[in-house]
């Protein structure tokens, strides 16, 4: 369950990197490559990394755990899980370590909202899914 950020939040971060993702995309079809000066300056990028800087440690923690689930590490290794999040304590390690995801980021995402959508509707009773 989260506590620290809420699904809003998170889905907003889904689209600023699927926006990054559409980007990125959109260059590779043109035959265009982004330089590591562009890729720091980028704007969407610029933004995505002011974004999880605003976050709480506990959100940004809590995005790591989202990300893990989704990745499925928590359902195979939940230790493993577990230790790869403690291993980014601080806000830089926490905030380079999602930025290194960005490529299937929004995707694990996702899928780990959705793990935990389910897991919270089973605690109350039987799991009905919202739309939207």
């Amino acid at each position: 369950m989260l506590k620290a950020i809420n699904r809003v939040q998170v889905e907003e971060l889904i689209e600023l990197l699927e926006r990054l993702s559409r980007a990125r995309q959109a260059r590779t079809a043109e035959g265009r490559t982004q330089s590591s000066d562009e890729i720091t300056h980028d704007p969407l990028r610029r933004e995505l990394t002011n974004r999880l800087y605003a976050l709480s440690g506990e959100a940004r923690d809590e995005l790591i755990l989202l990300m893990l689930a989704g990745r499925g590490d928590v359902e195979h290794a939940f230790t493993r899980a577990l230790d790869t999040r403690s291993r980014y304590v601080d806000a830089d390690d926490q905030v380079a370590y999602l930025l290194g995801k960005t490529v299937r980021l929004a995707e694990y995402l996702r899928i780990g909202l959705d793990a935990v959508g389910v897991a919270t509707n089973r605690s109350r009773g039987p799991a009905i899914r919202r739309a939207g």
